[in-house]
Formats: C-alpha cells, structure tokens, sequence
C-alpha cells in the first residue's frame, strides 16, 4: 500500500472514459497523498495474498469519489458513488486468514520497500 504521496498514472482508456465530462478530480490523483483519502478496499489474490488493487474514496463538496489504483501506481478506474457507499459485498471479508495473510504481506512490502 502507499506510505506517503505517489505520482499515479492516468492513462487507461477505461479511466478517461468514466471521468470524461464530470467534474472528476483529476488533479488530485497526479500525486495522490493517501492521507486525504479513506482506504475502501484492498483486492488480493487469494492464493499468496499480495495485492491487486486498493480503492480509496474522498468527499468532495459535490460528490463522494472513488479511486481504484492498480498494477504499478495505476489508476483503474475512478467514479462518483453515493455518499452512504460502503464497498461491502459478498466475497469482501474484513478479517481471519486472508485479511491476516494481506496484512503480513503488506508489512513486508512497507519494510521492504
């Protein structure tokens, strides 16, 4: 996960598309401080536990975003969602041995670094 602020990458056709004519915050993700964000959702791959995807969500004066950052800082996709979304679903679980396993690794990412 991130430790401090990132240079994202925006490129994706898929990201263009869903922020293309909406005010999208857009400048706010050329370096992306997590500390402004609210961590959502950690995607991992089930057999090693390391990491797929984050999404991260900001309130905005008109509107609550969502940012999902992937593969090598960059972003996936980002979208308007409402305020009351929460990221819960089948398959989302917040704790036992996957939740374990994705927080080891992920310390061993930080230290690593």
């Amino acid at each position: 996960m991130f430790t401090g602020p990132r240079q994202l990458r925006l490129h994706g056709s898929h990201l263009r598309e869903r922020a293309g004519g909406r005010d999208a915050p857009l400048d706010d993700l050329k370096t992306f401080e997590p500390d402004a964000w609210e961590l959502m959702l950690i995607e991992a791959r089930t057999d090693t536990g390391r990491f797929v995807s984050t999404t991260w969500r900001r309130s905005y004066p008109d509107a609550d975003w969502w940012v999902v950052v992937g593969f090598r800082d960059t972003v996936r996709t980002l979208y308007q969602a409402s305020p009351g979304k929460s990221g819960r679903g089948d398959g989302i679980v917040i704790g036992g041995p996957l939740w374990d396993l994705a927080n080891e690794v992920n310390a061993k990412l930080i230290t690593d670094g």
